[in-house]
């Protein structure tokens, strides 16, 4: 059969991709993401790749187009068990207000993922052409990283609904005031597919990081597997890679978009690309979210900087370890310092808890079980890294000066990452409310766990060496328990609600949405406010967008709902919440905000909402039910 040359296209399509999504950010800020603008940032983009693609390190990898029946027959049965996974996903599909998922999806769905981990384990380990594996692995990775972006039908999460809002926003206007230097290589991506395509932006927006990641994370992956003396045992580590978890892929934000990029930039790097794709992608990295593009770039400088033809005392002095930990261990701090508003250091907030090892015994069984990887998966990533470190030497046999270079560029970046995490445990977020504290600061421990990723698929290729020399049946036994990790991973990775734990956030309801409509007729074009949880917030940014939607208080720009929700009108929302929903609390809120009249948005699954409702129909001047009695409002007028 005639062999095919097919590898040859990814680099070029992604040096062009993150040249537009850097020119894009540039053009952005000195123009506008107009029609003439993203035709700017094509050109721009189209000159650059011209330049530089002559720069691009090329591969010699062929496609030949084999196949085998001991390919094609766990392949797909591995196909009819993801679509039987998805068709189980699809049935659960709602615009009611849950918590997680698996409170609505069949349990035959963790039947079918495992069953379909199975016999993905056994196709990867057949010969076959690697255009076949990868196919059938971007399905894999598509079918269980798109369980959210199926079952909430109106948006899962709170993030997408302010960046749609903001996109929306640039795609009517070509800008949004004030302009950020942040997330605008994400929404350069999404405009410029809605106009190529045709399709919604809530739809682009809901589907963009599903669907990139399944797409190109089997080809990022594939990378690794050069100079492996067996690639049959190099894709099975492929799939093993989940069990670090994935739930930064399930949901499309800037955040999770750009930690694509950040593994491509790691894997670029490891592997000793050319430097036209790690430097160009690590500044597409920085252009989609700076928490991850800052440490890219340094990551990339570091690499770079010693290749230059400079005096060798100072190419020497870059690469020495305290230099290079120094480096990244000031940009963690600093990028996180950063997203805290330049905040003072509070030691009196410093908090560092290192879980025990757990083991419960409660009501299931089958719980016990999955709990006992899930709440002891500190240790589990632990115990990973310690066997890396202290196996190092046969895991990696035979090293080239280069790749030496890139364990120790890595590993440093690990423990810079790590150590800055520790530190900024006393960072305080002024604009975030107590429990969305540490979520900048606990990004770090995913970004850490990025920089690692090739060395977990170095070690995972060492494990799966080890166990294919086992007996028949200690390999049945790998390939079971491997498919059931896999398959707690899936359940882990995702919002839950069982008896052992309760993620607690419950998703915006097509009642929201009702009740959001509700307030806005009623008002007929005045100024309003209206107080309500985030979810029913998110529905509002859905609905009506940023443009238009801000009050002017003292020279402050104020949403009509409280976003942020550690912003001042939240906390007139916690008051009515958690003291009393009365009518003096409302008038405070709307002398804050200059309007006269305001609105009081509760749902029934909050906390103590009979007796919020019960205060609030006293103190309103109108009040009304929606959806069967799941959400009211209330109207308050001056």
């Amino acid at each position: 059969m005639k062999k095919i040359n097919f590898e040859l296209s990814f680099p070029s399509f992604w040096l062009f991709l993150c040249l537009f999504i850097s020119a894009s950010a540039l053009v952005y800020f000195l123009y506008a993401l107009n029609i003439i603008g993203l035709l700017a940032s094509l050109v721009i983009a189209a000159l650059l790749y011209w330049g530089l693609q002559a720069k691009i390190k090329k591969t010699s990898l062929i496609q030949n187009y084999k196949i085998s029946l001991k390919f094609l027959v766990p392949t797909l049965i591995s196909v009819i068990g993801l679509a039987l996974a998805l068709t189980f996903a699809f049935q659960a599909r709602t615009d009611q207000a849950i918590i997680s998922p698996w409170t609505l999806i069949n349990p035959w769905f963790f039947v079918a993922i495992a069953l379909a981990s199975i016999t993905l384990i056994l196709a990867l380990s057949q010969s076959a052409a690697s255009i076949y594996k990868k196919i059938l692995l971007s399905f894999y990775y598509l079918s269980i990283f798109s369980v959210a972006a199926i079952i909430y039908r109106l948006g899962y999460g709170f993030d997408p609904f302010i960046h749609q809002a903001a996109i929306s926003e640039i795609n009517k206007y070509g800008f949004i005031l004030p302009k950020t230097p942040y997330y605008l290589g994400q929404y350069s991506v999404i405009i410029l597919l809605h106009k190529i395509s045709g399709l919604s932006l809530s739809f682009l927006n809901q589907w963009l990081v599903p669907l990139s990641s399944a797409l190109l994370l089997p080809q990022l992956i594939f990378y690794l597997f050069p100079a492996r003396t067996d690639k049959r045992m190099a894709w099975l580590s492929s799939p093993l890679i989940l069990l670090l978890g994935f739930s930064p892929f399930i949901m499309s934000s800037p955040q999770n978009f750009s930690y694509l990029f950040l593994i491509a930039t790691v894997i670029f790097i490891y592997k000793h690309f050319s430097w036209p794709l790690i430097l160009f992608t690590a500044l597409a990295t920085f252009a989609i979210h700076p928490l991850s593009g800052i440490p890219a770039l340094v990551l990339a400088a570091l690499y770079l900087l010693p290749q230059i033809k400079i005096k060798k005392s100072y190419s020497n002095w870059l690469k020495r370890p305290e230099i290079i930990f120094s480096g990244l261990f000031l940009t963690f701090c600093l990028s996180i310092w950063a997203a805290a508003g330049f905040s003072s250091l509070k030691l009196s907030s410093y908090n560092l808890s290192l879980l025990n090892p757990l083991f419960l015994n409660q009501e299931s069984f089958y719980l016990n079980f999955v709990y006992f990887f899930i709440n002891n998966y500190f240790w589990l990533i632990l115990t990973g890294a310690i066997l890396i470190f202290f196996q190092r030497h046969r895991i990696w046999p035979s090293r080239p000066l280069e790749q030496s270079h890139s364990l120790r560029l890595l590993s440093l970046a690990v423990l810079a990452a790590i150590s800055a995490y520790l530190i900024s445990r006393g960072f305080s977020f002024n604009n975030l409310i107590n429990y969305e504290q540490d979520n900048y600061a606990a990004r770090l421990p995913v970004i850490a766990l990025i920089l690692m990723l090739p060395l977990y698929w170095e070690l995972f290729y060492y494990l799966v060496q080890r166990a294919y020399k086992q007996t028949k049946t200690a390999k049945i036994i790998l390939l079971a328990l491997s498919s059931l990790l896999i398959t707690i991973s899936v359940y882990a990775s995702y919002p839950r609600f069982d008896n052992y734990f309760n993620s607690r956030g419950y998703s915006t309801a097509a009642s929201d949405i009702e009740a959001v409509h509700l307030a806005e007729d009623r008002t007929q074009g005045q100024a309003y406010i209206a107080l309500a949880d985030q979810q029913v917030s998110a529905g509002a940014l859905r609905e009506f967008g940023f443009h238009n939607r801000y009050l002017e208080n003292n020279n402050q720009s104020i949403y009509f709902y409280p976003i942020p929700t550690g912003g001042p009108l939240y906390q007139y929302y916690l008051d009515m919440v958690y003291k009393k929903a009365d009518r003096s609390t409302m008038l405070r809120a709307m002398d804050f905000t200059g309007v006269n009249r305001a609105y009081l948005i509760i749902n029934k699954y909050w906390w103590a909402s009979d007796k919020i409702i019960a205060e609030a129909k006293m103190s309103a001047d109108y009040w009304e039910k929606l959806d069967d009695g799941k959400i009211y409002i209330f109207e308050y007028l001056k």
